[in-house]
């Protein structure tokens, strides 16, 4: 079996981003900007000779509409298999998602947990401390987030190790 390597290329900036809301699941398109990020990327991975032999993002439009444009770019395209993957979604905020992330991060989660700044929880207390406050039900706890990215990162390795190694984009 050849090497597996995987690099990991976060989304571009999304409205949600911009207008300073919490996403997880909830799915905004990139800004404009975030399309030109995105689009400046291919200069680093160019200049690196990096060569992809597969490509996979998590089902949310937003990570799709980034892979298209970095695979338009790199001029691959059509050219390397591409594969969605929901188990490495963003973690679900559940009734939270789309809240202000002020609201959210600064005044729900603070007063729900005790704590005067979020920044300060682990991301374990963060997700188990969601999942008591999600009135919707629909939070991930630590365990089922992290066993989910886990398991879906490590089947994406195998499929690339099973087709004989090579780099992979995420």
């Amino acid at each position: 079996m050849g090497k597996t390597q995987l690099y990991i290329i976060r989304h571009g900036k999304m409205m949600f981003n911009t207008i300073g809301r919490a996403q997880g699941w909830s799915d905004t398109p990139l800004t404009t900007e975030g399309e030109l990020g995105i689009r400046e990327l291919r200069i680093g991975l160019r200049e690196s000779g990096l060569t992809f032999s597969k490509a996979f993002s998590s089902d949310s439009s937003r990570t799709i509409q980034t892979m298209g444009i970095v695979l338009e770019e790199l001029g691959l395209t059509g050219h390397i298999p591409y594969a969605f993957d929901k188990r490495i979604r963003e973690w679900c905020f559940g009734s939270f998602d789309g809240a202000y992330g002020g609201n959210f991060f600064h005044g729900v989660i603070p007063r729900v947990l005790d704590v005067e700044d979020y920044k300060k929880l682990s991301l374990q207390e963060l997700a188990d401390g969601l999942v008591e406050v999600d009135t919707a039900g629909w939070s991930e706890t630590w365990e089922q987030l992290s066993g989910c990215i886990l398991e879906g990162f490590a089947a994406i390795a195998k499929d690339v190790e099973s087709s004989g190694g090579g780099n992979s984009g995420c």
